[in-house]
């Protein structure tokens, strides 16, 4: 098996034996972070005998294209493992409206599509293959726990993201290049249940010599899990923080997120929560599940003001319609239901966003990657309440 390029122990060694110059490591880092090249024979500014013994004794992404889907405001890819198995990534393009043409210019917007102004790029970053924690309406769930993602096939996700987009999308009018500058780890897996990972996986995201992004456009989500929100205070990771609460009672989270409640019941998570926001200072996002006669009710509206109101930082909510698992039976409330919901909560005080539905297309939208394969075995999930690794055993 190739070693990974990012093992810098094993990359000096190989170095020394060869007697290269010490800054042969960063142009090669270069070509992969700045100019998004995952080929070490495109690196061009190497000799062919350095180029061919690094393809022959090093990786960049370990893991091969499997499939790749496309809808006008997504892109999903299905990257399968060297052990065969399969993880997800979804490259989200946010666009703006042109209004007029010398105003939104000067904001930065590029590429013209459709009337609109390419604005942002989004990676949804896997974490995980598969999830353990088994929330009722996530398709990712259906599939159980496989593994942990090591750091390499985390920013591998990006990498892969930034020499799809080179290709698709050119150089902007500046001669610049369009690369991910969003990353949320809102793919598959829970992130905080991979810790150590994601955190090394982040200094390259961070590292001005790797990806060099903001730490305000990386953002963790979690189902609540307590130790990794105190790890994340421990060490001062200073990225934004999203909890999946989806519920304002211990109740209803626990009917929806049957695995972890009773361990992290909503009232010591919350306290776990405040801690972080007095600490870090920084605000956190909460998100909420739109499920039809479910969560949309106008009463839990109520109960979320009275609980996001009693934090001690004011946090924004973003409100996420449904989206299909196939192995559960549950539905997407009507437009005006949520809209209704948004507006008890935002006269009751609270700040809130309807969560676009990106993806639904390429079945990349929240909580439905793993979608094929748990369609392949949804008659057998839901005869049997099982996820189907343990239905595999």
């Amino acid at each position: 098996m190739k070693a990974s390029i990012f093992d810098a122990e094993k990359l000096e060694a190989r170095r020394k034996e060869h007697q290269l110059q010490p800054f042969r490591i960063k142009q090669i880092y270069h070509e992969i972070f700045k100019n998004s090249v995952i080929d070490f024979q495109e690196m061009t500014a190497l000799s062919k005998e350095m180029r061919d013994s690094l393809s022959e004794n090093f990786s960049i992404v370990p893991f091969k294209l499997k499939e790749q889907q496309e809808s006008p405001d997504t892109t999903k890819f299905l990257f399968e493992l060297e052990d065969g198995n399969v993880i997800e990534s979804v490259i989200m393009f946010h666009y703006h409206e042109i209004i007029e043409w010398s105003k939104e210019y000067k904001k930065g917007f590029t590429t013209l599509v459709d009337g609109k102004k390419l604005n942002r790029l989004t990676l949804c970053v896997s974490s995980q293959v598969g999830c353990s924690v088994g929330c009722i309406f996530c398709v990712t769930g259906k599939l159980g726990l496989l593994k942990n993602l090591d750091v390499q096939t985390i920013i591998g996700q990006v990498l892969y993201a930034n020499n799809y987009l080179k290709e698709k999308l050119g150089k902007k009018e500046d001669n610049s290049r369009y690369m991910i500058r969003n990353i949320v780890f809102m793919g598959m897996g829970e992130p905080l249940l991979n810790y150590d990972n994601v955190k090394k996986s982040i200094h390259y995201m961070l590292d001005q010599n790797g990806f060099s992004l903001s730490r305000r456009h990386i953002t963790i989500s979690t189902s609540g899990i307590i130790p990794g929100i105190q790890k994340m205070i421990d060490d001062n990771l200073e990225v934004m923080l999203a909890l999946s609460l989806h519920a304002p009672n211990q109740e209803l989270r626990s009917e929806l997120i049957p695995t972890i409640t009773k361990m992290y019941t909503l009232d010591k998570l919350l306290a776990q929560v405040d801690e972080y926001t007095e600490k870090t200072g920084r605000k956190i996002f909460y998100e909420y599940i739109m499920i039809k006669d479910k969560t949309d009710k106008p009463e839990l509206a109520y109960e979320l003001i009275d609980l996001l109101l009693a934090r001690p930082v004011h946090s924004h909510i973003n409100l996420i319609p449904y989206n299909e698992n196939p192995a559960i039976d549950l539905e997407e409330p009507s437009r005006n239901k949520i809209m209704k919901f948004k507006e008890i909560l935002e006269k009751g005080g609270v700040t809130v966003t309807v969560r676009d539905t990106l993806g639904r297309g390429v079945k990349g939208a929240c909580g439905q990657l793993g979608y094929e394969k748990v369609y392949e075995h949804r008659d057998e999930i839901k005869a049997t309440g099982k996820n189907l690794r343990v239905l595999k055993k």
